[in-house]
């Protein structure tokens, strides 16, 4: 029996409650093409200030927390930041509809529904941050992209996010925690440069880590291992 995980927590999960050895292999990305021409118009159809927005790029469920991230929001001092939230969940939609509502009457926070390609790149080029505010995560592609994008992060302090980020290359807070995710989004707002001095490390750890040519060569080294 040969089982895969995309993480080190979930390879500990496994063993830990079904008795399972796994070999962890994570997920890949593509670096960003910082010379292609996007002919993207999403940020002009919603109003979206480049530079200017918190950026929430998931589906939205329960686990990945966009309530608690709306609520935060909502209570900072956002000094004219949005909040953009990009996701959707047809399964759902009296949860997405309770998002709506939280979010009604504050027009700095932007629902533009699931993106892909041109959209989403565009949206992840010229944010001012990320945010992953997750209960539970395996290792998030979304991560990955954003700090390939060199964005800096606000993320939850479980350990799918701490084994890619280290102690010292986000701002995190409590998930399910109001208050600590609000602190995390002033304290962006207000300490920026410091708040940007992660993003090179972050993309060198994606780059010499997450690449799908990194993660290709495990797969090989694995499969060979086992024929």
């Amino acid at each position: 029996q040969h089982l895969i995980m995309c993480s080190e927590d979930q390879t500990r999960y496994f063993k830990e409650h079904y008795g399972k050895d796994a070999v962890t292999i994570p997920t890949a990305i593509n670096l960003p093409n910082t010379t292609e021409n996007n002919p993207s118009e999403i940020l002009s159809a919603f109003k979206i200030e480049r530079g200017k927005y918190f950026l929430f790029l998931a589906r939205l469920i329960n686990d990945k927390n966009p309530d608690y991230l709306i609520k935060a929001f909502n209570d900072a001092s956002t000094q004219g930041y949005q909040l953009v939230i990009a996701g959707n969940n047809p399964s759902a939609p009296e949860y997405v509809k309770g998002l709506h509502e939280w979010a009604e009457n504050n027009p700095d926070i932007i629902f533009t529904d699931a993106v892909y390609g041109q959209d989403k790149e565009q949206l992840l080029r010229n944010a001012f941050a990320f945010c992953i505010p997750s209960t539970i995560e395996g290792l998030s592609i979304s991560l990955l992209e954003a700090m390939s994008y060199k964005l800096p992060i606000i993320a939850s302090d479980i350990a799918a996010n701490k084994e890619v980020l280290d102690d010292d290359k986000a701002l995190w807070c409590q998930p399910e925690d109001v208050v600590s995710l609000k602190d995390a989004i002033e304290t962006a707002i207000n300490n920026p440069q410091k708040f940007y001095a992660t993003v090179d490390a972050n993309f060198a750890k994606v780059r010499d880590n997450y690449t799908w040519q990194k993660v290709a060569e495990k797969y090989i080294k694995y499969l060979e291992s086992i024929v």
